[in-house]
């Protein structure tokens, strides 16, 4: 069966405000959650850290609609002249292409380094932008997913994972059962259908 460039069109705009965008925002918000911690592993807090730099430059193409068009969608393909501008926030903005995506001869070893502040300014501007944009999606508007914008909470304790293979690909949405009886729902689990995770169960 064949679709015509404007059906194809339609799912792709449709699977942008569904998953994709979603995505991006909630992995925005989780990693600088995770950068607020007190008692994160070094290593843990880099990767957090470059998981909101790419994010939040992913969301703020979108938003200033700075991506080529061809592959790329932006704002302006759902809310017609709509626009963020980054103004004050550029040249914080401007610390992430050498510092994050690229080894640049100027990278800073110390002062000057992109930082938790900077990146709180950042979230709060992607925040207002984006209640902006969503308010004015119009018939677009019944397509944004809101609960995949928002992080889940970390779970504390045995946790189930849906399929015994490991997961290897982002993903949207939860992986996991959790609970208090997680350890208990893997020891009555028989089938593949289930694997523990921090919770080794002992076999007979």
């Amino acid at each position: 069966m064949s679709f015509t460039k404007a059906e194809i069109e339609e799912k792709q705009k449709k699977d942008w405000l569904d998953e994709h965008l979603p995505y991006e925002l909630k992995m925005a918000r989780y990693s600088i959650a995770q950068m607020r911690g007190t008692s994160v592993f070094y290593l843990d807090w880099n990767a957090y850290h470059s998981s909101f730099a790419v994010s939040a430059c992913n969301l703020a193409a979108f938003l200033t609609n700075g991506e080529k068009k061809g592959n790329n969608l932006q704002a302006c393909d759902f809310v017609q002249n709509f626009k963020s501008r980054k103004d004050n926030l550029a040249g914080i903005f401007s610390k992430l292409e050498p510092q994050v995506f690229h080894l640049g001869k100027a990278r800073p070893t110390d002062e000057g380094k992109f930082n938790l502040h900077e990146a709180e300014k950042i979230l709060h501007w992607i925040e207002e932008e984006m209640a902006k944009f969503i308010s004015q999606l119009g018939t677009w508007r019944k397509h944004w997913n809101e609960a995949r914008s928002k992080p889940e909470a970390r779970p504390v304790g045995p946790t189930l994972r849906l399929n015994r293979a490991l997961q290897t690909a982002s993903s949207a949405d939860p992986r996991f059962v959790t609970g208090p009886n997680a350890g208990a729902m893997a020891e009555a689990e028989k089938g593949d259908s289930f694997k523990p995770i921090g919770h080794e169960v002992k076999k007979k």
